[in-house]
């Protein structure tokens, strides 16, 4: 009757192995790294001045949509194309072209930052009075 007491524990253990296979938690543990992750930016890159809008964009991974994404957006010039202080829309203030920049935050799914970026030309009209 000894022998069955010490297989007790190894089975005990060996089940518990299966299970942890099972629900996924090795990709918990799996080392980080890039799993495919795509930023698009999807809106208007013609704006006109007073133009508010709220920036579309896909983030993709390994081809699975990620739903409801951080995303910071970047303009390289504020005076042309600014984001409202909350940072959730793009207002055309001025004439000229910049760069818009989206960066994935706090993401998960992948060990680096990942980002795109857009031209956005904005046209037409006087500069808006009061330009966040």
């Amino acid at each position: 009757m000894r022998p069955f007491r010490c297989l007790t524990p190894v089975a005990l253990a060996a089940l518990s192995g299966l299970a942890t296979g099972a629900c996924g938690l090795a990709d918990v543990f799996r080392p980080a790294g890039l799993n495919g992750v795509v930023v698009s930016y999807l809106g208007a890159s013609d704006l006109s001045v007073g133009t508010r809008i709220a920036p579309d964009v896909s983030v993709e991974a390994d081809g699975v949509p990620v739903p409801n994404p951080r995303l910071r957006f970047t303009s390289s010039d504020p005076t042309v194309l600014a984001l409202t202080p909350i940072g959730d829309t793009l207002v055309a203030c001025a004439v000229g072209q910049v760069l818009l920049t989206i960066r994935l935050v706090s993401s998960m799914v992948t060990d680096t930052v990942p980002s795109a970026q857009d031209s956005i030309k904005v046209t037409g009209g006087p500069p808006l009075p009061t330009c966040p």
